[in-house]
């Protein structure tokens, strides 16, 4: 860990943003690009997977509001939701 530390300090990175040097913010931004990419690609599948049943359930009550929406609307809970029932 030291050894990190004596390189940040040889290459001035303890400082503020704006004292690097464009070398070091294109790899500190490639460097949390390719990191948020490959989060992205881990945790998608696994929040889709979690969530189908709960998506599912979101694209039948669409398909029935579409189709019904005064019946979908008489539901109590729903009914107070402005953004559906506004019709």
């Amino acid at each position: 860990m030291d050894y990190l530390k004596e390189l940040a300090g040889r290459a001035n990175l303890g400082a503020t943003w704006e004292a690097w040097s464009p070398e070091y913010r294109v790899l500190a931004i490639a460097v949390g690009l390719a990191f948020a990419y490959w989060a992205l690609r881990v945790a998608v599948p696994a929040v889709v997977r979690i969530l189908r049943p709960v998506l599912l359930a979101m694209f039948a009550f669409g398909a029935v509001w579409a189709l019904f929406p005064e019946a979908t609307c008489s539901i109590d809970l729903i009914s107070k939701l402005p953004v559906l029932c506004s019709r």
